[in-house]
């Protein structure tokens, strides 16, 4: 009779790539939060100071973003950052598992009651699948996987001369030599997760503006900057007409001529002065939208044609600036915008 000798994967070692999986991911996240020269400039389409007004609006979880971020974003920011890669780094070696998934799932299930919110329907929502994600760990920690949790510690001398455990009578148990050593290893890894933190925030550059167009009622001025074509655009009027027959209130944003065909740029929007985008279609037509993204209120941009939100992938139609991909609940609003006498005019709506 022949005998079956495949051995079945354990339940545990089934969730090992789930868990490197989260880990890898947060330290990534947290990485990519302070690499971006964005992060921390107020104004950039991905300030985080921008990002918290956003998810604070309308959500159930807003007054502990109002409480306890928005009174000073940027250090929240790098707090949160900071938090995703020590987190990251302890789930993937399996030091203090269960503490450090409790954390993520914290974190998660913060921002799917904030910036996941609006997102329909919900099952598309990231942050509420990572919270569940998280929940095997936070219950059995990484019992059964290989980890540093599940690593027999055994008392050294060099342990025994750093422990601050060590009983009256100066026997230090292996339990005592445990503890004693994970909380070592517990406070190398928050060194660690610093100097990533560091590494990172060196190597993200200066911070470029996206193009822009100075608004001015007298006198047209140019594309202003020279960062990376970036706007968001959508159903706009192009017109040529004599400057004499212009709608009131229309704005002069800058010479025809500088915003080329298969480009866009951001402007001032004349009637609030919240940020537009304007793009120049392939047939030479303009088309302008609202430039805050509807999910977090981002400043959007535009690449390969779609408009696209940097903060966390939104993506909109450029021609007629429905939501396309990703958590946006709706589009973004149309502005009116025309050319005449080799100008770009904006127009309240």
């Amino acid at each position: 009779m022949h005998e079956d000798r495949t051995t079945a994967l354990s339940p545990a070692m089934a969730l090992l790539p789930l868990r490197l999986f989260l880990g890898v991911t947060f330290v990534y996240a947290g990485v990519q939060k302070l690499s971006d020269p964005g992060f921390l400039h107020a104004g950039a389409p991905t300030y985080i100071g921008t990002q918290l007004h956003g998810f604070a609006a309308g959500t159930p979880g807003g007054f502990l973003l109002r409480t306890f971020a928005l009174p000073h974003p940027e250090l929240a920011g790098i707090g949160v950052a900071i938090t995703e890669i020590l987190v990251g780094l302890l789930v993937t070696a399996g030091l203090f598992t269960r503490v450090a998934a409790l954390c993520g799932m914290g974190l998660n299930l913060v921002l799917f009651f904030t910036a996941s919110w609006h997102t329909t329907p919900y099952f598309l929502g990231p942050d509420l699948v990572f919270s569940f994600a998280w929940l095997p760990f936070v219950l059995s920690g990484s019992a059964g996987q290989p980890a540093l949790d599940n690593v027999a510690w055994r008392p050294s001398a060099a342990t025994a001369r750093r422990t601050s455990l060590r009983p009256p009578e100066g026997v230090l148990t292996e339990e005592d030599a445990a503890t004693s050593t994970r909380r070592a290893l517990l406070a190398e890894f928050a060194g660690a997760a610093l100097a990533i933190a560091g590494i990172s925030a060196l190597l993200k550059g200066s911070y470029s503006a996206p193009r822009t167009l100075t608004a001015g009622k007298d006198s047209g001025s140019g594309v202003a900057s020279n960062g990376a074509s970036q706007g968001t655009s959508i159903g706009g009027d192009s017109a040529a007409s004599s400057a004499s027959s212009l709608p009131s209130g229309a704005v002069k944003l800058g010479p025809a001529s500088r915003l080329p065909s298969g480009q866009a740029a951001t402007y001032s929007d004349p009637a609030d002065g919240s940020p537009d985008i304007l793009i120049r279609e392939p047939d030479g037509s303009l088309k302008a939208f609202s430039a805050v993204c509807t999910h977090a209120g981002c400043t959007v941009g535009y690449e390969s044609g779609v408009i696209v939100c940097p903060c966390h992938g939104g993506e909109y139609s450029a021609e007629t600036g429905e939501v396309i991909a990703g958590p946006p609940p709706s589009g973004l609003a149309p502005k009116r915008v025309l050319e005449a006498g080799g100008q770009i005019y904006a127009v309240p709506s």
